[in-house]
């Protein structure tokens, strides 16, 4: 039978998203799913640092877009890169805006998940580009 991962991905204190995802799911597959429950747009590079230490040489996964990059996300299932059933890692999204997602592997359930689902949310996730409306600036 197939497992799934229920991830929390925290962005601030008091602000997160649980997502269960299928083990058989890529990395890129575990970012599309991040930036949907937080509501940001997919135009930036994104890496996930699975040693927890961001920037890390170690054990990091670069969006393929980084052409120097070693390990790219498209090519690691979560089977793959995560190694025990509370391990943390970081995720950053937007090189110069530098988002920094904590995350930390709650639990393996053995359920098939087809597609990636929140299944908690805690607290309003801030704009992704600086809050300003258009018609704020009037």
């Amino acid at each position: 039978m197939k497992s799934s991962f229920v991830i929390s991905v925290s962005l601030m204190p008091g602000c997160y998203r649980h997502i269960q995802i299928s083990s058989d799911a890529t990395l890129v597959e575990l970012h599309e799913a991040i930036l949907e429950a937080f509501e940001f747009d997919d135009d930036h590079a994104h890496a996930f640092f699975m040693d927890n230490q961001a920037w890390s040489d170690t054990n990091a996964y670069y969006s393929d877009m980084i052409e120097d990059a070693d390990l790219f996300t498209t090519d690691f299932t979560l089977d793959s890169v995560i190694n025990s059933d509370d391990q943390k890692f970081k995720y950053i999204f937007d090189f110069g805006e530098e988002w920094t997602f904590q995350c930390k592997v709650l639990k393996r359930i053995e359920e098939e998940t087809e597609l990636p689902t929140v299944v908690r949310a805690k607290g309003e996730a801030p704009p992704q580009y600086g809050g300003f409306d258009d018609d704020e600036e009037e």
